[in-house]
């Protein structure tokens, strides 16, 4: 009995550790983003007229075609990131450096998409743009 209940109290952890957008707080939730940011190795700057309050746009300023969007909620519990949008080429880098360490970018591109764990990431069927969702 001490062991069910002992597996019952670690579910939670378990499913919170697995989404690494979840229950972030401020702080967490800005690093977060500036590391996607740093990831992509592109120097984006946020697009104040494009930001909103469940989102922030950030454009290449040598390309404005180029952008990364992120889509967010807060809640009592903390920011949860919900997705992030961009070009192929940025969240791809995003993806190999904090979901799948040994992706190969050809076969995403083929297939039109990845999952790792709860964390997919995929062609938007809407334009050519891709994104990373964490459910």
């Amino acid at each position: 009995m001490k062991n069910i209940i002992f597996l019952l109290l670690l579910c939670p952890i378990f499913s919170a550790a697995q989404s690494p957008f979840i229950k972030l707080d401020s702080l967490e939730f800005h690093k977060k983003i500036d590391s996607f940011i740093r990831t992509t190795q592109i120097q984006y700057q946020e697009d104040e007229k494009m930001t909103d309050s469940n989102y922030y746009k950030f454009v290449n300023p040598s390309n404005e075609k180029d952008f990364l969007t992120v889509v967010f909620e807060r809640s009592f519990e903390g920011w949860n990131i919900l997705n992030l949008h961009g070009s192929y080429d940025s969240l791809f880098k995003i993806w190999k450096n904090r979901f799948d360490r040994s992706a190969n970018a050809e076969n995403i591109r083929y297939k039109g998409f990845a999952t790792k764990g709860r964390t997919r990431f995929e062609k938007n069927t809407e334009n050519d743009y891709w994104k990373i969702t964490s459910l």
